[in-house]
């Protein structure tokens, strides 16, 4: 690569579309890496970029045509929002397995009243117009310790009460009666999410403040707006305010109240395998609802599956995918959002280390 190709591709790397996804950035890094080479098999790419044994057969294990997929459109994305200036332009031609950078014409420089894109600033406009704090609220997941630094959890088991003779009757074994609780973890899913957040606020120059939810208090919160991510199990913040809510998430799955023609009662999460790709499937519920105090508001992410939470944060920071999904909730010609509305998505994630590759808006309600 040439030193302006590495800068290009070094901008892509480091933007929204791509900040999280590890399996993503190792292809397209090891695709121009190797872009003099002309087209690539799937056997060189699936074992020189991320790792798979000599016995990978692209015939069972579809890795790396997935994943060339999801890159294409993430560098369309780029390309039409962070990228839109950019003079050098970088593509995967469809059919093949190589990077390829030309020279393109730049879109017009946005005027600085339109800084940021629309659906952007409307989605959040609360939160970036409006005098209040912003307060992002996360999750610590409750461990058992023992002197000998084994650590042992149940994603069941969050009440520190009951929680260790509640986790002696959900595993096959008895764990030592001199275990302690321990808050030393966070879901990385989670923290993905907080991080795409935080990098959104950054950019809108406006404060956006963490607080773990074990250290968090309604009196402190009441007049800010808030950002709460998790599930009914580790945030009881989340969990109280899900009155009046169609979707509601339990232990185990998200409850559609009332379901429209050709929606399900109820979404859980599926496995299943491609040949030899192993495919996930979860969904969240983003919530927006009225805040605690007159003016402010309540953006909730919630998930039981910590990368659908991670999927559904980062699906809050771009452009295109809060567009698509406002104009097909019938949102997308107002400039005011409803105070109480719902979004359903659907995260899709691949391989044992369940990386999101696709969030996509399925249902919607306005409350």
């Amino acid at each position: 690569m040439t030193e302006p190709q590495r800068r290009l591709l070094d901008r892509i790397l480091e933007s929204p579309q791509f900040a999280h996804a590890v399996g993503l950035k190792r292809i397209l890094q090891y695709l121009c890496d190797h872009s003099a080479e002309g087209s690539l098999k799937e056997y060189d790419i699936a074992l020189g970029a991320i790792g798979r044994a000599d016995s990978f057969d692209p015939k069972t294990d579809p890795i790396v045509r997935v994943s060339i997929s999801t890159i294409r459109e993430r560098l369309r994305a780029y390309f039409e929002a962070q990228g839109r200036n950019e003079l050098l332009r970088l593509t995967i031609p469809k059919g093949e397995y190589r990077a390829s950078f030309f020279h393109g014409a730049a879109a017009q420089p946005a005027p600085p009243a339109a800084e940021f894109p629309p659906s952007l600033r409307r989605f959040w406009k609360q939160y970036v117009s409006g005098g209040a704090a912003n307060i992002l609220i996360y999750t610590d997941l409750l461990f058992f310790r023992d002197e000998a630094g084994n650590y042992v959890r149940n994603i069941y088991v969050n009440d520190l009460a009951a929680g260790l003779d509640d986790l002696q009757q959900r595993l096959q074994f008895t764990p030592p009666r001199d275990m302690r609780p321990s808050y030393h973890f966070l879901s990385a899913g989670e923290v993905h999410a907080m991080l795409s957040l935080v990098r959104l606020f950054e950019r809108f120059r406006v404060p956006l403040e963490s607080r773990n939810s074990r250290f968090s208090a309604w009196n402190e919160l009441h007049r800010a707006n808030l950002i709460l991510l998790g599930s009914s199990r580790t945030n009881p913040f989340l969990d109280s305010l899900q009155g009046g809510n169609n979707f509601t998430i339990n232990a185990t799955e998200i409850l559609n109240a009332a379901p429209c023609v050709g929606e399900e009662p109820r979404y859980t999460g599926r496995r299943h395998m491609e040949g030899k790709l192993e495919k996930l499937t979860e969904h969240a519920v983003v919530t927006r609802r009225p805040g605690l105090s007159p003016g402010t508001s309540i953006t909730m992410v919630a998930a039981n599956h910590g990368r659908a939470i991670e999927g559904a944060g980062h699906f809050l920071t771009l452009e295109e995918n809060l567009r698509e999904a406002l104009e097909a909730s019938g949102l997308g010609g107002t400039e005011n959002l409803p105070e109480h509305f719902q979004l359903l998505l659907r995260v899709d994630m691949i391989d044992f280390d369940e990386e999101v590759i696709n969030v996509e808006r399925i249902a919607h309600r306005v409350l």
